[in-house]
């Protein structure tokens, strides 16, 4: 077989490789998706959604973290954690 063929073929499998590695979700959309169904699902549910399987542990935790401070009221209007919020509510109970 000749270099340019060897070449050639070379470049086609690397051309397939990468566009078979790319028409998957992004680590960045399977974590918007994983948010997405944890905001919508019951908050007594506690069990870790298929969607979030691609997460790690940390970025899972977070993610569920997230979304219990938001249910709590516990953010600003820029969707920030807001302490005072937090504490009023404390102070509520």
């Amino acid at each position: 077989m000749s270099n340019r063929r060897v070449l050639g073929a070379l470049a086609l499998l690397l051309a397939a490789g990468t566009t078979a590695c790319s028409s998957g979700p992004t680590y960045d959309d399977s974590a918007k998706e994983c948010r997405d169904v944890l905001v919508s699902r019951p908050a007594e549910d506690t069990g870790k959604p298929k969607e979030c399987e691609p997460l790690g542990e940390e970025d899972y935790t977070a993610l569920v973290a997230a979304v219990a401070v938001e249910r709590l009221g516990w953010t600003d209007e820029n969707g920030e954690f807001d302490e005072n919020r937090m504490r009023e509510d404390a102070l509520d109970d």
